[in-house]
C-alpha cells in the first residue's frame, strides 16, 4: 500500500490520498490509472499505423468519429444496463473485452501486417465496451467511498487518469519507435487485463439495486431508457446544468480541440508552444481534480458548477487576444484548473443527488449529450478557422462558454443546489 509520510499524515482529513487506505478505492485508481496510460499509448499506435497504411488525413478523421458513434448509437442503452446488472461485473467484462481486442489486434499486426477495417473494426469494439465502463465507474464510486470523501475520490481519478493519458502519449511514440507496433498494442491489453484484475479483487457489499422497470413484467431496455429521461426531466436544476454543460462543452472544444493550431499560427510557436500548452493545461486539470475536497466547494455545488465553467471561457477569451506564449501558459493553465473544478464538483453533485438506481443512466445520458458536442464543435471550429482564423474562432468559443454559464450562475435555484445534499454517510 503507497505511502506518504506517516501513518497519522495519511489518515488525516485533510491529506486526499488518505482513500488509498480503502483497498476497494485504492484498486480502482491504480486499475482507472494504468488502462488510461495504455489506452494513450494504443492510440497512438492506431492512429500511426492507420495514417501510414493511407497517408490520407480523411482515414484519421474516420477514425476519430467511429470512436464517438458507440456513445452515440448505445449510449442510453448502456445506461440501462449498468443500472440493471452488477456494476463491478460489468466493469470487469468491460475490461476483458477491451483486453482480448487489442491482444488479438496485437497478433493480427504482428501476423499480417495492417489492415484498415480490421483496425478501424477493433477501436469500434473498445469504444463499445468503453461507453459501458465510464458511466459505470462513476455510477460505482459512491458503493466504494463514503459521502463525505466523493470530491477527493473523484478528484484522484480525474487527476490520476488526466496525468497517465498526458504521459501515455509520448510513451505510445517511444515505444512505437523502439519495440514496434505489436509490442504496444499488446501492452495496452495488458493495461486493460490490469485494470480488469483491479476491478476483480474488489469487494462492494452494496447489492446492485434494480430499478423499479426492471422487475416489471416484460421489461426491456428501451422502457429503462425512458424511465431515466422521464427521471432527468423532472429534476429541472439537474435538468438545466445537463443542457447548458452539453451546450458549453461545444464551444470548449472549438477552443481545445484546435490548440496545435493556437500554437503554429497565434503564437508562431511550432512543437515547443504547443507542448507548453498541453502540458500546462494537463498540470491545471490535475490541480483543479483535487481542489474541491480541500476547498469544500462540494458543499455548494450550484454555486461552484456554472462559476468555475465560466472563468473557463474568460480564459478562452484572454486566449484570443493573447499572441505570446507567456501569456497563454497561465490562461491556459488556469482554463485547465477552473474546468476541473467545475467537473468534479458536478461528478459529486450528481452522485449525492442522483438515486443509485438511476446513476448509470444518467451518466450515460449526459456522456452521449456530452460526445455529441465534441464532432459539432470540431467541424464549426475548423471551418471558422478556415474563414476568419484562430482568433476569432476562439473569440467565439470564449463567449459561448461564457456566456452559456451565465443563466446558471443568476439562477437561485441553481446556486442552492446541492446545499443540503448528505456529507457523511454512504451514499
Amino acid at each position: 500500500m503507497p505511502s506518504s509520510g506517516s501513518s497519522s499524515d495519511l489518515s488525516s482529513p485533510t491529506n486526499p490520498f488518505r482513500l488509498f487506505q480503502n483497498s476497494n478505492f485504492f484498486r480502482l485508481w491504480v486499475g482507472a490509472v494504468t488502462s488510461s496510460a495504455g489506452a494513450a499509448i494504443g492510440s497512438i499506435i492506431v492512429i500511426w499505423l492507420v495514417y501510414s497504411a493511407t497517408q490520407s488525413a480523411l482515414t484519421i478523421s474516420i477514425l476519430g468519429i467511429v470512436q464517438f458513434l458507440p456513445t452515440l448509437g448505445f449510449g442510453l442503452l448502456a445506461g440501462a444496463l449498468i443500472d440493471r446488472l452488477d456494476r463491478r461485473r460489468l466493469m470487469m467484462s468491460c475490461d476483458v473485452a477491451r483486453a482480448v481486442t487489442f491482444a488479438a489486434l496485437a497478433v493480427y499486426v504482428l501476423l499480417y501486417g495492417v489492415n484498415l477495417v480490421v483496425l478501424i473494426g477493433s477501436v469500434f469494439v473498445v469504444a463499445t465496451f468503453s461507453t459501458i465502463f465510464r458511466p459505470a465507474t462513476n455510477a460505482a464510486i459512491p458503493r466504494i467511498v463514503r459521502a463525505g470523501d466523493l470530491a477527493d475520490g473523484n478528484g484522484l481519478l480525474q487527476g490520476g487518469t488526466t496525468v497517465a493519458q498526458f504521459v501515455g502519449s509520448p510513451l505510445g511514440g517511444l515505444v512505437l519507435l523502439t519495440v514496434g507496433a505489436s509490442i504496444g498494442l499488446a501492452i495496452n491489453a495488458a493495461t486493460f487485463a490490469v485494470s480488469g484484475t483491479m476491478i476483480f479483487l474488489m469487494v462492494i457489499a452494496v447489492a446492485a439495486p434494480r430499478s423499479p422497470a426492471a422487475d416489471a413484467p416484460h421489461s426491456s431496455l428501451l422502457r429503462e431508457v425512458g424511465e431515466g429521461l422521464r427521471y432527468l426531466r423532472s429534476q429541472q436544476v439537474l435538468l438545466a446544468i445537463t443542457l447548458i454543460a452539453m451546450g458549453a462543452n461545444f464551444f470548449l472544444t472549438m477552443c481545445f480541440g484546435f490548440t496545435v493550431v493556437y500554437a503554429v499560427t497565434a503564437l508562431h510557436e511550432g512543437a515547443t508552444g504547443f507542448s507548453l500548452l498541453v502540458a500546462a493545461y494537463t498540470a491545471g486539470f490535475a490541480i483543479g481534480a483535487v481542489l474541491p475536497g480541500r476547498l469544500h466547494l462540494d458543499r455548494s455545488p450550484g454555486l461552484w458548477i456554472p462559476s468555475t465553467w465560466m472563468v473557463s471561457g474568460l480564459c478562452i477569451l484572454g486566449l484570443a487576444v493573447t499572441h505570446s506564449l507567456l501569456g497563454a501558459v497561465p490562461l491556459t493553465l488556469v482554463a485547465g484548473v477552473t474546468l476541473s473544478v467545475g467537473n468534479t464538483t458536478w461528478l459529486v453533485g450528481v452522485q449525492r443527488s442522483v438515486p443509485d438506481e438511476y446513476l448509470g443512466r444518467f451518466f450515460a445520458t449526459d456522456e452521449a449529450g456530452s460526445y455529441a458536442m465534441i464532432p459539432a464543435g470540431l467541424a464549426i471550429g475548423g471551418v471558422l478557422i478556415v474563414l476568419y482564423g484562430i482568433g476569432w474562432t476562439y473569440l467565439v468559443a470564449g463567449i459561448g462558454a461564457t456566456a452559456m454559464n451565465v443563466p446558471l450562475v443568476l439562477s437561485k435555484g441553481v446556486r442552492a443546489w446541492g446545499r443540503s445534499l448528505p456529507r457523511a454517510e454512504n451514499a
